[in-house]
């Protein structure tokens, strides 16, 4: 949008930990909103942006969110602006598939189903042109990525499973992605009987984090934030998935053919969850889709990787 359209100016109101992520052009106007603390009130953060914004008419307000809050907020913006869009989620079909009420298809990834409710407005994009943020370096490094863990403990794999793809790789080193005391504790534990092993500076920003990422040769992670964050970048990303699947709109850009996972044959009735949150009924099957992978798929994907 800011590179097809010169005269625009963008106010993205999120996360305030995402900022260092949108800073690289002065026509994106972010607004942070600190998520832990009373600011994530949908009152208070309609108040920051009023305070940022004042004396601001927009010309439209788009919903990439599309929840209790984001429609309150819409609400309370209706008199700023003309033009309100809302990005089309398809819940429901998403709902039937988990339920096994229809069969797996492909779906619209999420990025492009923020495209087409922009679109209407801006018809100049295009999902074709979308690109990776970062480019790739000239030489990279002899390192390994790896962030094992999920905000959905269902959709990590087994951290002993760790062990082969270190010895198998023992001439690379690898830089463990762990934040918060517990994550730290258990990535500190896998990596306790490796010299070629250490864990990211937990001071480093998304920004940051992104281009230590690009530095690596290969980048291995679970159905996470982490996945999105290393797709933008140059390098290839492994990825992991279980209990969720890439089909319903989550998939990593630009490293589909990079996706380890079970097929049917292997595990009837995936998916089993949308975003990682297990029905009691599922939550077996939910385990098997992550236990049944084992390293030697991992390692074969990471040297398909490392050739191709």
């Amino acid at each position: 949008m800011i590179k097809t359209y010169p005269n625009l100016n963008v106010w993205l109101v999120t996360n305030k930990n995402n900022q260092s992520i949108f800073n690289f052009h002065e026509r994106i106007k972010f607004i942070g909103i600190d998520f832990n603390s009373r600011q994530k009130n949908v009152f208070q953060i309609s108040k920051t942006i009023k305070e940022v914004s004042n004396n601001l008419h927009f010309d439209g307000v788009y919903d990439l969110h599309d929840v209790i809050r984001s429609k309150i907020l819409r609400f309370i913006l209706y008199p700023k602006t003309k033009i309100h869009r809302v990005f089309l989620k398809e819940r429901s079909l998403k709902n039937k598939i988990i339920n096994n009420k229809i069969e797996l298809k492909k779906l619209k990834h999420s990025s492009e189903r923020y495209l087409d409710c922009i679109k209407k407005d801006f018809e100049k994009i295009k999902f074709s042109d979308i690109d990776k943020t970062l480019e790739s370096n000239s030489v990279k490094d002899k390192i390994i990525g790896l962030a094992p863990f999920s905000a959905h403990p269902t959709k990590m794999w087994e951290v002993k499973n760790y062990v082969n793809i270190f010895k198998h790789f023992k001439d690379y080193q690898f830089i463990l992605f762990a934040f918060g005391e517990k994550e730290i504790t258990v990535a500190k534990k896998i990596i306790s009987d490796f010299k070629n092993c250490t864990v990211i500076s937990n001071d480093l920003n998304l920004y940051h984090q992104m281009e230590l990422i690009n530095t690596c040769k290969l980048f291995i992670t679970m159905d996470s934030a982490n996945m999105h964050l290393a797709s933008l970048t140059s390098t290839k990303v492994i990825s992991i998935w279980g209990p969720t699947h890439p089909h319903l709109g989550f998939g990593p850009l630009f490293n589909e053919k990079y996706i380890v996972q079970l097929t049917e044959s292997q595990l009837p009735g995936r998916p089993f969850s949308i975003y990682g949150k297990i029905k009691k009924s599922k939550i077996k099957s939910a385990s098997e889709s992550m236990t049944k992978i084992k390293p030697e798929m991992v390692i074969e994907k990471m040297e398909f990787a490392l050739k191709n």
